[in-house]
């Protein structure tokens, strides 16, 4: 029985990895079923199959099946307006005949099996240069955050990321998207933003940061000109430096010489043009996070 058992179970594996590199996308199929559903779901006008494009794919091996993660790149043309493009992300197998959806987990350990793949085909390769570095480490991993400071999952990703992996990041970027329902909190970015800016406050910025993400407290005001005048004499209070900076500056017209002296209008537009449905975002080396989870943080630090 010993005899027998073996072979089998080296032909098995030998099978197997001859399925697994031989796996193929039909992508003529998948372009067809995906269009048929486009044309009958949607009601595109004006769509043909030869706008329909295959983008980006990524082999999902799961011993016992073949997956792909598939960007499909949609052309839209009207004989009126100018032509647009679209992007359709999906799960599917070898054939293009099934889509899957949701979380795929090891029955075991609960692992997930699609993630990395997911994160890998929605990976965005972000502009850097927009938001202001705030952290640097020994770690081997580029974090993007977007945030607002009053946002209690926000100052925890702040705090966290310093404390717990100093030494597993490379660099933190920050880049500001103050919510409209914390009022201050754009003035507070803002003060941020301008410091990192400004060559002969930038020693200060570290400062800044810790207090508008540690110590400032949210005004209890939700008027918007109220807030500002709180927040604004809560920087005069706690920093010398700000107070001269300032000197004899209404909050209307400190706010004015802070946005001009800032890219607080663009992160801003820039953390909304990232479809963002709130805060905080983690990047990690463009793999997107949406909301605070430490557990898929730490699978994402190895992808």
């Amino acid at each position: 029985m010993r005899r027998i058992f073996v072979p089998l179970l080296v032909l098995s594996v030998l099978l197997w990895s001859s399925h697994a590199l031989s796996a193929q996308l039909d992508e003529k199929k998948l372009l067809s079923v995906v269009y048929e559903r486009l044309i009958r779901e949607k009601k595109i006008e004006n769509l043909k199959l030869e706008h329909l494009s295959i983008k980006k794919k990524i082999h999902i091996d799961l011993k016992s099946l073949s997956l792909w993660a598939v960007r499909i790149n949609i052309k839209l043309e009207s004989p009126t307006r100018e032509p647009k493009s679209g992007i359709l992300d999906l799960i599917t197998d070898d054939n293009g005949q099934w889509q899957f959806e949701g979380n795929v987990s090891d029955l075991k350990d609960g692992y997930p099996l699609l993630e990395k793949a997911w994160a890998e085909l929605t990976k965005v390769d972000l502009n850097l240069r927009m938001g202001q570095v705030i952290f640097r480490g020994k770690g081997n991993k580029n974090l993007v955050l977007v945030m607002d400071n009053f946002c209690i999952f926000c100052r925890e990703a702040y705090q966290t990321l310093f404390h717990v992996y100093k030494d597993r990041v490379r660099e933190v970027v920050s880049i500001y998207l103050p919510l409209e329902h914390n009022p201050g909190s754009e003035l507070a970015c803002s003060v941020s933003s301008y410091v990192h800016r400004q060559k002969n406050l930038e020693q200060y910025a570290k400062q800044v940061d810790d207090f508008i993400f540690n110590e400032l407290q949210a005004p209890e005001t939700k008027d918007i000109n109220g807030a500002n005048a709180k927040v604004y004499e809560a920087f005069k209070s706690k920093f010398p430096w700000f107070g001269k900076e300032f000197s004899n500056l209404t909050v209307e017209k400190a706010f004015e010489k802070l946005k001009a002296g800032s890219n607080i209008g663009e992160q801003i537009n820039y953390g909304k043009s990232l479809n963002q449905v709130g805060t905080p975002t983690i990047f990690v080396d463009g793999r997107r996070i949406d909301g605070l989870d430490w557990k898929k943080f730490e699978r994402f630090l190895t992808y």
